[in-house]
């Protein structure tokens, strides 16, 4: 019977369109003492109980997730300098998989955007933000203290690289700010993100739960790194579920 609903929801999410939005569980945002400063740094996702997290960690590296004593666990960032979630608050959390025109809210194919924040129907997931964040999953950051003694200070430092990137208050063009610009300009040192785009990084869009869809519940946009194809197949268990119907914000 396990094998048959698995076989199930493998089929539903093949199925799906290309560019559909996805359901990814059920959460609690958590801090962990040592991984952040002040409002950003480093955020913890993990499990609700219930469906909990339905989405896979293992496009993460051992040092960026699995953190806390909770398996199912990832680390990530909030993209909006204006908005707040709190520890231990439970989100339904939806997979974004579309750009937008950001002055009319129109799709304009497939990419990531947040949701509101400091733009009238949101803005696209910058393709520095998305170098910077896969070198931080994979645990291959240059200059990211892995280590609890230095670890709030980079997790402070990249957040407000992300945030100057993504045009919002707290923002710092600092030194991780300038190694995702140079890997993304050809002839930077590295450009060693030139024509990458947005890769594998997505953004999660957050809502009180029960309220998917509905602009007057949304809430902090994160960061995830979406497996291989091979492991979307086995881990990403939340794409495709039937019976979750998400409103288009065009």
């Amino acid at each position: 019977m396990r094998k048959l609903i698995f076989i199930s929801i493998v089929c539903a999410f093949v199925a799906a369109p290309a560019m559909a939005d996805s359901y990814g569980g059920q959460i609690y945002w958590d801090r962990l003492g040592g991984y952040y400063s002040g409002n950003g740094g480093e955020f913890t996702l993990r499990s609700d109980g219930g469906p909990g997290l339905l989405l896979s960690n293992g496009a993460y590296g051992a040092t960026t997730s699995g953190l806390g004593g909770w398996g199912e666990s990832f680390q990530t960032f909030c993209l909006e300098g204006g908005e707040y979630v709190y520890s231990g608050q439970s989100l339904d959390i939806v997979v974004n998989t579309t750009f937008i025109n950001e002055a009319t809210g129109a799709v304009t194919g497939p990419g990531s955007h947040a949701i509101l924040g400091s733009m009238a129907y949101g803005d696209n997931l910058d393709a520095r933000t998305a170098y910077l964040y896969t070198e931080f999953a994979t645990g291959t950051l240059a200059g990211y203290d892995y280590t609890l003694a230095g670890r709030a200070t980079s997790a402070d430092a990249l957040q407000r690289a992300i945030w100057y990137i993504e045009g919002e208050a707290g923002g710092v063009n600092n030194t991780f700010a300038a190694l995702a610009l140079d890997a993304v300009t050809v002839g930077g040192s590295t450009d060693e993100w030139v024509g990458m785009g947005i890769g594998d990084v997505r953004i999660l869009n957050t809502w009180v739960p029960g309220h998917v869809g509905d602009l007057n519940y949304a809430r902090q946009d994160m960061l995830y790194l979406v497996p291989v194809p091979a492991a979307v197949l086995l881990g990403m268990l939340g794409l495709g579920v039937a019976g979750l119907k998400l409103r288009r914000f065009a």
